[in-house]
């Protein structure tokens, strides 16, 4: 992603060709490449698995807390970030409304499409994991408690489903939007629903003898989604990411994610396990909220210097976490932390023994 931005900014003549569709574009952002998909499927898929083991482990889903944890993980650094914003758009004189701001602290960037504010820009990928939050523990509480799992992943395989067709409905009925109809949460609700149809499939027999297979040759996963997906981008064009493209490597994504948390011993568990990476994880949400600012072609500043530029998103990165991130989810686990139960408590809970 950084790469993309980077090539972005500069104008590189490699920009939009095969070579750089191949070597950078999938791993950057939708078009060209599906870099930001991996995120959506990554979130998908973890936030489902969570939620089912809460549910199978107590019965129930606890909307408000998990509502709670979000806020505190997302909020902080993007109320900071915000904030900065504000003071360099006045100190800067960059034109701006409220909703330029508004919009990315709401969560409604992906459908404000007249925002044209540089600094607020990639906001959008995150109004639609936020609004996938909204919505999505809900409908699996429900689907859970009154249908079952198996239901709950017919759910999922059908949003899956109907998304492409969206994505081609809304190009042709709104042609005026260009390409913004790859940016809102229901032309993207393929990448997120694979990572959940996957989550609840695991443990099925069907899906586990269709795992079995897929596993053998794992490697048609990367190779699919890194080389193939961006040949028939190049030959077909954006229409083939618009219809079929982006779900089927949303799929081929969310079958890698798992290959890879079944197989930690492999080379590729071990490159995605080791301390560099670990690490680069841990302040991915801080980079990803700064490193707009530092890599955009706008940013005529000191700041926005390649390959400095570079750096500092990872300073930045950084700063955010020590700082704002982690105080926040301290906070967060003294809030939150369950009420230790009192000895009282305990016997009024325990059943009672008939004598014999």
């Amino acid at each position: 992603m950084l790469a993309l931005h980077v090539s972005q900014r500069f104008h590189w003549p490699v920009h939009g060709t095969p070579t750089f569709n191949l070597l950078v574009g999938s791993a950057g952002t939708i078009w060209p490449g599906d870099g930001v998909g991996i995120f959506f499927v990554l979130s998908g898929y973890l936030i489902t698995t969570l939620l089912l083991r809460e549910y199978e482990k107590s019965g129930r889903i606890a909307i408000g807390p998990f509502y709670g944890r979000r806020a505190f993980r997302i909020l902080p650094p993007l109320v900071v970030y915000l904030v900065f914003a504000y003071f360099y758009c006045i100190c800067d004189r960059i034109p701006f409304t409220a909703q330029n701001f508004t919009s990315a602290l709401f969560f409604y960037r992906d459908y404000h499409f007249r925002n044209d504010l540089w600094l607020t820009q990639h906001t959008w990928s995150l109004s639609v994991e936020e609004q996938f939050y909204l919505f999505w523990p809900i409908l699996l509480l429900l689907l859970l408690r009154y249908k079952g799992r198996k239901a709950a992943a017919w759910c999922a395989c059908a949003l899956i489903a109907i998304t492409p067709v969206m994505r081609v409905f809304g190009s042709k009925v709104f042609p005026n939007f260009a390409h913004e109809e790859l940016y809102m949460l229901h032309s993207r609700m393929d990448a997120l629903m694979s990572g959940c149809f996957v989550a609840l499939c695991v443990g099925f027999g069907r899906f586990e003898a269709v795992y079995r297979k897929i596993a053998k040759v794992w490697w048609i996963l990367p190779l699919e989604f890194w080389i193939l997906s961006a040949v028939l981008d190049y030959v077909f064009g954006i229409g083939y990411r618009k219809s079929i493209g982006l779900t089927i490597d949303s799929v081929v994504m969310a079958f890698l994610i798992l290959w890879a948390t079944r197989n930690a011993d492999h080379w590729v568990g071990r490159v995605l396990n080791c301390r560099f990476m670990v690490q680069a994880g841990v302040m991915s949400y801080s980079a990803y909220i700064w490193q707009t600012f530092f890599l955009h072609e706008q940013n005529n500043s000191w700041s926005g210097r390649f390959p400095f530029s570079l750096i500092y998103i990872w300073m930045a990165a950084w700063i955010s976490y020590k700082l704002i991130e982690l105080p926040a989810l301290q906070i967060r686990e003294k809030l939150m932390r369950p009420k230790p139960v009192t000895h009282k408590e305990a016997l009024a809970e325990k059943p009672e023994i008939a004598p014999v």
